[in-house]
């Protein structure tokens, strides 16, 4: 999986993230909700009691097969952009 990450300045980035150690980050997304939920408002909480980490990381499984596929494409009007390709 690659991370492309364009600044409305030109600057441009490429971060390479192994589908491994995505689902080993996705592993530790509990912890990581358990701290966040302190600082989100009570009526956005219900999103993140329905995060499936198990299936999520089932997801990332079936990626590996589809090389090459654009997950996330998002550009600003301030020339700023990410783009997410497995």
């Amino acid at each position: 999986m690659r991370i492309y990450i364009r600044q409305a300045n030109g600057r441009r980035y490429m971060i390479p993230a192994p589908i491994g150690l995505v689902k080993a980050a996705v592993s530790l997304g509990d912890f990581g909700i358990s701290f966040a939920r302190k600082y989100v408002p009570e009526e956005h909480r219900i999103y993140y009691d329905n995060i499936d980490f198990k299936e999520l990381r089932k997801g990332f499984d079936v990626l590996k097969d589809y090389k090459g596929l654009k997950l996330i494409e998002v550009n600003a009007e301030d020339g700023t952009g990410v783009t997410i390709i497995v």
